[in-house]
């Protein structure tokens, strides 16, 4: 009976973290997409663009859950009662460390347009003479920002390079997925495990699609989306669902 509480807890946090994914200000979401249908007049391309980015997640999402289902399931019990106990002190720790530093797993660097102007400038004018630091600085710059300009180069392909996006996405999680891998590595289930990545990949593409659709209609909106505080405050959300849902899964399976 504990796992089919556990199964329903874990179907709902996950769509609630889906819509929150979808949201947030990441590059995992809509950040991504945006500047490829910002200028797009056509709201029927816009839908198409956003449609294989959202399929693309989904398509992971289903493969990662009926994998890791089916991995859990062939486990030896004394083995899944260590992998329950490790996946909850994860998921514990993951939680605690986005609630005390929102960032530090999920940060990304922004540059207002006249910041980055000045830094162009500034560099313009020390040219000769701080030569050996913006090479440096140019090679820490790639390494950094290697897997955002891998995505920015897929996407510039249309449909097929924004669902081949939206796949990576996936295959490269943030923190708002602990809890699906935990759940899928605990109930050893194929079925319920993709159940559970399912209505990730439903929550995400809800919360894009609106989010796309208030881009394409109201700039505005967009641009009071992407206010620095945003994506710290979001964060630490879901540091708290992380670690409740932590908590829960592991002491309800002796206390019930």
């Amino acid at each position: 009976m504990h796992l089919d509480s556990l199964f329903l807890v874990a179907l709902q946090s996950s769509l609630a973290l889906g819509l929150v994914h979808g949201v947030n200000p990441c590059g995992h979401s809509w950040v991504v997409l945006a500047p490829f249908v910002a200028c797009e007049r056509s709201g029927r391309r816009v839908a198409w663009l956003t449609a294989a980015f959202s399929g693309g997640t989904a398509v992971a999402c289903l493969l990662i859950g009926l994998t890791l289902g089916a991995v859990a399931g062939g486990l030896p019990p004394h083995f899944r009662q260590i992998m329950d106990l490790a996946t909850a002190v994860i998921l514990v720790a993951i939680g605690a460390v986005l609630l005390v530093r929102p960032t530090l797993l999920h940060s990304h660097d922004h540059c207002e347009p006249h910041a980055c102007a000045t830094d162009d400038h500034d560099h313009e004018d020390h040219h000769d003479h701080d030569h050996d630091h913006e090479h440096h600085h140019g090679h820490h710059h790639h390494h950094e920002h290697g897997l955002d300009a891998f995505k920015q180069r897929l996407a510039r392909f249309g449909a097929l390079g924004l669902f081949t996006v939206g796949l990576v996405n996936m295959i490269v999680p943030c923190p708002t997925v602990a809890i699906m891998y935990s759940y899928a590595l605990k109930s050893g289930d194929p079925l319920r495990a993709t159940l559970v990545f399912a209505a990730y990949a439903l929550g995400t593409a809800l919360a894009l699609a609106g989010v796309i659709w208030a881009l394409h209609s109201m700039a505005r909106f967009a641009r009071n989306l992407d206010r620095p505080w945003i994506e710290p405050l979001i964060m630490r959300v879901v540091g708290l669902v992380t670690v409740a849902f932590g908590i829960y899964s592991y002491l309800g399976e002796y206390t019930v």
